[in-house]
């Protein structure tokens, strides 16, 4: 009589194959969170040595170090947690994934359906648990040997869904149910097909908008690739950016807040490709200016909240054509303005200078910038300090700018620096919301620079600051009662420093490239103005130095 496999063997040679396949399409890092129902695929994972792993205790922030190894090596990294309420704190990940378009393998164990609704532990229902956030959800029950043949196309399956193969990249979903024993051992695997299989690969379609000679202001935010700012730059567009932008025109929020240069700047036509960026004045200028709004849609759709684009070209590429040649006098106006601001704030690098807000951004883009760091804002007022009042980025610049939240943003940056290191800007609010981070750090030269201005101060950017009174506004917005960020680094048994001038800054950032592990370094403003006074001071020398270029023309 012929031989059965066992149910729990048969088990084994399904994660065996999946995982399997999975590398063979090319995974590389995985994150596990410790559970037992996960157990079939645990092991299989841990005992491929093609594989980098890491073993994350707090589900939520480890699907977030998940997120930023994605997001560091543009391929899905694939995170296994097991079943019950451990798969409901990957939700805000998986948001920030499905917003921001990066690709992420999510993999839940679950009980099987005999164990559902009879009160077992560890078990609610995960049967399309993160909705329409997922690109692809599959929950395909027990294995069974009879399903033998499907399993490769099921990995194969998700992993093109995560890369965007045929729709842009994103989360995928599968929610594994395994049975006990849930030890068993792989039998010979389905053997995989000589060639790849055939995806049905959309052919390049490459766009450029008709904008010969016209005056064109390129507006490219989260999800623009390199390639896309060095063509526009090519063809003579004015290319403003997001904070994440590399070598895009730096301090355009301050100068727009200047009616005669918004006037000289309105341009014949915008280009927009990608997310939003922060500022809420170029937002407003484009609805003033009237022009035609033009959207690539390339590698993800485009932010339109304000429904401003008029035309919306899709395709793969944008390339450098003859008709996508913009009026190259209109950019040198921008360059201009642009470098004439840097030149204004150069004063601001004295080594004796107290830090405030914007001075710790810039300090941290000159040492990213100077060392080809890689760099990670948080969401808060950092992303809109590097972007309103930084030089140009030249490096790697991430932020979690999908869903917006503060969630996790420690452990995106370790997961970015997890392999050769990283530099984080963050506030104390959001440095708290994720201290459990700091339980798994990394072992790499990972620098997480804590604003530590005692709660949330970008409240007082808003009206609620004036309407309400200032012990009320205190209580329920700025929350002044955050512990101090390297007394929390410290109780990890992590190094922490605290600076409070720039000279101290740059040495604690140099410090920290030659360290092997994660230097958590507390920036104190200390500069006799708030952060609202000091921006108030930018935006007057910037509206100083758009006069000039107003004039000049």
């Amino acid at each position: 009589m012929m031989s059965v496999p066992n149910p729990s063997d048969v088990q084994a040679t399904y994660v065996a194959t999946l995982v399997d396949e999975w590398i063979r399409c090319g995974l590389s890092d995985v994150v596990i969170c410790p559970g037992s129902r996960s157990t079939p695929m645990t092991l299989e994972l841990a005992r491929r040595k093609e594989l980098r792993i890491s073993v994350r205790l707090d589900e939520r922030g480890a699907a977030f170090y998940a997120l930023g190894r994605s997001l560091e090596t543009t391929r899905p990294a694939l995170i296994i947690v097991t079943s019950g309420t451990a798969a409901a704190e990957l939700h805000a990940a998986v948001a920030e994934a499905d917003q921001a378009y990066v690709p992420l393998l999510v993999v839940t164990a679950d009980r099987p359906p005999e164990l559902h609704g009879v009160g077992a532990p560890q078990t609610i229902p995960q049967h399309d648990l993160f909705g329409p956030m997922v690109r692809l959800a599959a929950d395909p029950g027990v294995a069974t040997e009879s399903a033998a043949g499907t399993w490769r196309s099921l990995a194969s399956d998700l992993w093109h869904a995560a890369i965007g193969t045929l729709a842009p990249a994103g989360p995928v979903h599968l929610n594994a149910a395994f049975i006990e024993p849930l030890l068993g051992q792989p039998c010979t695997l389905e053997a995989t097909a000589t060639l790849p299989i055939d995806r049905s690969l959309p052919a390049s379609i490459e766009v450029t908008p008709d904008v010969a000679g016209l005056r064109v202001l390129a507006i490219f935010g989260p999800g623009a690739q390199r390639r896309d700012f060095e063509r526009a730059r090519a063809m003579n567009w004015a290319v403003l950016g997001d904070a994440t932008a590399t070598n895009t025109i730096s301090y355009f929020d301050g100068l727009l807040r200047n009616d005669d240069f918004a006037k000289l700047v309105r341009p014949d036509v915008v280009v927009r490709l990608g997310g939003l960026v922060a500022s809420k004045t170029l937002a407003s200028r484009i609805r003033e200016w009237h022009v035609p709004v033009i959207g690539l849609a390339l590698s993800r759709p485009v932010a339109d909240p304000d429904r401003v684009v008029t035309a919306t070209l899709r395709g793969t590429d944008l390339v450098v054509s003859p008709v996508g040649q913009a009026d190259a006098t209109y950019c040198d106006i921008w360059l201009t303005a642009a470098r004439r601001a840097e030149e204004n704030f150069a004063g601001l690098a004295l080594s004796s200078s107290k830090l405030t807000e914007a001075v710790i951004a810039r300090e941290v883009v000159r040492e990213t910038n100077e060392y080809d760091r890689p760099l990670v804002l948080g969401s808060s007022m950092p992303i809109r300090e590097v972007e309103w009042f930084t030089p140009a980025r030249k490096g790697h610049v991430f932020s979690n700018r999908g869903a917006n939240g503060i969630d996790g943003v420690t452990s995106t940056v370790f997961g970015i620096g997890a392999v050769r290191g990283a530099v984080g800007l963050i506030g104390d609010l959001t440095f708290l919301h994720d201290a459990s981070a700091l339980v798994d750090p990394p072992q790499a030269p990972v620098a997480v620079v804590v604003v530590a201005n005692d709660g949330g101060h970008i409240f007082d950017f808003l009206p609620q600051k004036a309407a309400l009174a200032t012990d009320e506004f205190a209580e329920l917005f700025t929350t002044p009662r955050t512990p101090r960020p390297s007394d929390v680094a410290r109780g990890f048994g992590l190094k922490a420093v605290v600076v409070e001038t720039v000279g101290e800054l740059r040495a604690a950032l140099r410090d920290s490239a030659n360290q092997a592990d994660v230097t958590v370094i507390e920036a104190v403003p200390s500069a006799p103005v708030t952060n609202v006074e000091f921006h108030a001071w930018l935006e007057r020398s910037l509206s100083r130095i758009a006069n000039e270029t107003v004039q000049s023309q």
